[in-house]
């Protein structure tokens, strides 16, 4: 099912393609450009390439990722299980909203993503002379400025004004000069981008492609761009068609979305994922061995599957969110397990990704960036926001109806939005959704410093790496690091 996409990302690996790149750095091959980029496989290989870059140690790497460090971690969602100091310190920065300039975790968010749009930049830059059908081009075009957009969608709402960088840059010290964009210009281009990925795209992915962006998933992101900007009569446009579109439905029931193994043919609800596959190089995932609860070992992970790390273990607050009786719940966090010895061990984790007998760090379960869910309920919050509130509930209510809840009836504007807020939370829980959505909404403030967090309003970017404003005088500091 995904052994030919692997093996091309192996192979695009080898070759260097897969090599943690910042933008200030050239990419370097065993093959010249003299003899790349000429056929229809070279730029095949070249856009697997650009799928692989989301596996970097900045974005989701195995599972425990730059991004679910950012998304989750600096959030109420979850804290660490880890003991403080050693390689758990850059854990607590996020805990604890003191940065070091130095942070490696954030640093590695900035250039990997950074990787992957040189990447995406290196394909544009030489689809329109080469010899290839235009159906191909024409897919890799959709495919390369889908993959841009989703990088840059990620910065900017990361880090504020951003480098713009659209072409490929060739020489080592060709972004030293370059300045951060204002945060308009880099949404003008991921809008563009994704306007002409869902004219290039196709509508179905067969099994044998698992892993590559359809139309929908470029409609989808559109759609949250949309609505991340309060552009919600272009929000609502956009996600009716991918709801209109009938590609995608829910699951019926939430553990079926997440099965103990892989299957993109049956899961109707994953849009688009970063696609595992256990017993090749690299290429597992660690959604479960490092998710575990800490020190479990073979309670949880059995024979060869590690300790567990602990990583992104559920708050208390996390634990009390989920309302009586919601199926999502036992789905998503357990509160406990039984040790070897046969003893309750009482401590929080994450199963959603969970994978029984998967070799430590070598798990098949991919991890979804956009599913049906999310794109039934940011509709829901569009209508709410045109006025259309009662309508607005119709979409959340289907989300709460597969969770085994009562209906919400009768919200005022006010009342829908923090009902919205706290389904996604648990909806979506674990999947890295909670930071952006406390910011995207101006809840991030009021939300974190409730429950004692000491967030400033600066917290709402982070900083820029250290390294990038050394190398590069015109990049300045955002405001409060």
């Amino acid at each position: 099912m995904k052994t030919s996409l692997f093996a091309l990302i192996l192979s695009a690996c080898l070759l260097g393609a897969c090599q943690d790149v910042s933008l200030d750095q050239v990419p370097q091959t065993e093959r010249s450009e003299a003899n790349f980029y000429k056929t229809n496989a070279d730029f095949y290989n070249a856009i697997v390439g650009v799928y692989g870059a989301l596996k970097l140690p900045g974005i989701i790497d195995k599972g425990s990722g730059s991004y679910l460090y950012m998304t989750e971690l600096s959030t109420d969602n979850t804290d660490t299980g880890q003991a403080r100091g050693g390689t758990a310190t850059e854990l607590y920065y996020f805990e604890d909203f003191n940065f070091a300039l130095s942070s490696t975790t954030i640093s590695n968010a900035w250039t990997s993503h950074y990787a992957g749009i040189a990447r995406t930049n290196s394909i544009l830059d030489r689809l329109p002379t080469v010899n290839i059908p235009q159906a191909s081009k024409d897919r890799f075009e959709g495919e390369a400025k889908f993959m841009r957009a989703l990088f840059y969608f990620n910065l900017v709402r990361f880090f504020g004004d951003v480098q713009l960088a659209t072409h490929e840059i060739t020489s080592p010290y060709g972004a030293n000069s370059l300045p951060r964009s204002p945060t308009a210009d880099v949404y003008a281009l991921i809008i563009s981008d994704l306007k002409t990925a869902e004219t290039k795209l196709p509508t179905t992915i067969p099994a044998s492609e698992a892993g590559r962006a359809s139309v929908w998933a470029a409609k989808s992101l559109l759609g949250k761009v949309y609505l991340t900007l309060k552009q919600y009569d272009n929000a609502a446009a956009k996600l009716k068609e991918v709801i209109d579109g009938n590609a995608f439905s829910l699951m019926p029931k939430y553990a079926d979305i997440f099965p103990a193994t892989t299957s993109f043919v049956n899961n109707k609800e994953y849009i688009f994922a970063v696609q595992y596959k256990s017993g090749q190089v690299g290429q597992g995932s660690d959604l479960w061995s490092n998710w575990a609860a800490v020190n479990a070992s073979v309670a949880l992970l059995g024979a060869g599957g590690g300790t567990g790390g602990g990583f992104n273990r559920p708050t208390a607050d996390m634990d009390a969110a989920y309302e009586p009786g919601d199926l999502r719940k036992d789905a998503s966090m357990l509160n406990s397990y039984k040790a070897a010895n046969g003893t309750t061990v009482n401590e929080r984790y994450v199963v959603k990704f969970r994978q029984q007998g998967a070799l430590n760090a070598d798990s098949d379960v991919d991890f979804p960036l956009l599913r049906y869910a999310d794109v039934l309920l940011m509709y829901g919050e569009t209508l709410n926001e045109l006025g259309r509130t009662s309508e607005g509930l119709t979409y959340l209510n289907q989300i709460r109806k597969r969770a085994g809840l009562a209906d919400k009836t009768g919200l005022s504007q006010a009342d829908f939005r923090l009902a919205m807020e706290q389904e996604r939370r648990v909806e979506l829980a674990f999947e890295g959704h909670r930071w952006f959505d406390l910011v995207r909404t101006g809840r991030f403030i009021p939300v974190m410093t409730a429950k004692g967090y000491k967030v400033k309003d600066f917290n709402q970017l982070y900083l820029i790496p250290q390294r990038e404003i050394d190398l590069n005088k015109a990049i300045t500091q955002n405001t409060g690091y």
